[in-house]
C-alpha cells in the first residue's frame, strides 16, 4: 500500500462491515488489538485517533467486553458518528493503517462497485 501524502502505509486490519457494525458498534479484531493497542493493566478501554483521507482526525474508543479471557474488542465512542458522516453501509470495507512516515494511524473506507461488469473496491 502506498499513500502519496504520507509515504508508505501498513495495513493493521480490514473488515467488511456487517449490520451490527453500521448500527451499533464495530467488532474489532482481537489479534490486532493485542498486537497494536496496549491497554493499561486492568483497563477495559482506550481512546485513539485515526486520520481519514480528507485529513480529518477521528477519535474512537476501543472497548474490551469482559468475557472469561476473550476480550471481544469493539469500537464504541466516535464510531457511529464516523459511519454516519462517511455514509457507510453493510458490505463496505473499513481499513486501519499506519502511515509509517508520520507514525500515525489512518482509517480508509471502500465500497465494492461494479464497473464495466467487474466488481472492484473504490475509496469513499
Amino acid at each position: 500500500m502506498e499513500s502519496s501524502r504520507s509515504g508508505p502505509v501498513t495495513e493493521l486490519c480490514s473488515k467488511i462491515l456487517k449490520r451490527t457494525d453500521v448500527r451499533v458498534r464495530l467488532s474489532f479484531p482481537t489479534a490486532t488489538m493485542r498486537e497494536h493497542f496496549k491497554l493499561d493493566r486492568g483497563a477495559r478501554s482506550l481512546d485513539f485517533q485515526a486520520r481519514d483521507r480528507h485529513s480529518k482526525v477521528w477519535t474512537f474508543r476501543l472497548y474490551t467486553r469482559k468475557n472469561d479471557g476473550h476480550p471481544k474488542p469493539v469500537l464504541t465512542k466516535g464510531w457511529l458518528d464516523f459511519v454516519k458522516k462517511m455514509g457507510l453501509k453493510v458490505g463496505d470495507k473499513v481499513i486501519f493503517v499506519v502511515h509509517e512516515n508520520l507514525d500515525q494511524l489512518g482509517i480508509q473506507v471502500q465500497r465494492n462497485i461494479k464497473l464495466l461488469g467487474h466488481e472492484q473496491w473504490a475509496d469513499l
